[in-house]
């Protein structure tokens, strides 16, 4: 079996279809990884989950801020924008399904046997592995429940708490976790959370006190074995992190920049040209 690790899609199909060529792709036998970000912004959104979803068990995903927001419209919570190209999924025949799949992806997978754990944005640097993997079954218990999603959905979108604190309860609490997941880029020394430096590079960040959020994490470890952590969200970082342990695989292919990839059977990480008109 081969793992194959593959950044935020955002509906770009034809760059996703090339990399499973790429790498001979089966799924009776391999595993594809996927960043989250499935859909928003991309030119093919539908074909893109369709091929996803046709995977089954063969895929592990997780989400991401655009797909939550796709939730959010879908549930009549947020306006939908038409930079985001949801209509045609708003549209889609299977529209029921699409919104099913996503409600039971999860915003963290660690498996141990593998020595592999992702999410979209990363991980507070001062939760363990194991309490990552719990938070996460925790909001996604909630996203589950048609009843409570609405709730969840309205009111994710805060900038707040900032930090994190084992007393934290309800809304403030599964915000903040799922901040932390989708939406973490920068934070301070003391593991605040930014919100309002999405588009800074580090470098500018750092002469305010802001630093990317893997500077401060101790070593990827499962059961004191080596791991490596998966993220993406953060095309800003050209798929640069200095960690030995971690890969960014977010290169901005809806913007014009590439879709990357990475197996652990790889050297370095590997990436398929956009096909898309640089936005930059």
């Amino acid at each position: 079996m081969a793992v194959y690790c593959i950044g935020d899609l955002h509906g770009c199909y034809e760059e996703f279809m090339k990399i499973l060529d790429k790498v001979h792709f089966d799924g009776a036998k391999d595993q594809l990884w996927l960043t989250g970000d499935l859909l928003g912004r991309g030119p093919e959104p539908v074909k893109t989950l369709n091929a996803v979803m046709g995977l089954g068990s063969a895929v592990r995903a997780v989400l991401g801020n655009h797909d939550l927001n796709f939730l959010a419209v879908c549930a009549g919570i947020r306006e939908i924008r038409p930079r985001d190209n949801l209509e045609v999924v708003l549209n889609a025949p299977n529209l029921n399904e699409i919104v099913e799949y996503y409600c039971n992806l999860p915003f963290f997978i660690v498996d141990e046997d593998l020595h592999l754990a992702m999410s979209h944005a990363g991980i507070y640097p001062a939760w363990e592995l194991s309490l990552a993997k719990k938070l996460s079954k925790e909001v996604s218990k909630i996203l589950r429940d048609p009843v409570r999603r609405p709730v969840l959905l309205r009111n994710m979108y805060q900038d707040s708490p900032v930090s994190w604190h084992n007393d934290l309860q309800g809304m403030e609490r599964w915000r903040f976790i799922i901040n932390v997941f989708t939406r973490m880029r920068l934070m301070s020394k003391d593991l605040k959370l930014d919100y309002g430096h999405s588009s800074t590079s580090v470098e500018d960040a750092a002469k305010e006190g802001l630093y990317p959020w893997f500077q401060f994490c101790s070593d990827v470890k499962l059961k004191k074995k080596n791991a490596t952590l998966i993220f993406g969200h953060w095309a800003a970082l050209g798929g640069k992190c200095p960690r030995h342990d971690m890969k960014a695989l977010d290169t901005g292919c809806v913007w014009g920049g590439a879709l990357s990839y990475w197996s652990p059977e790889f050297s370095k990480v590997e990436k398929v040209k956009s096909a898309q008109p640089s936005r930059v």
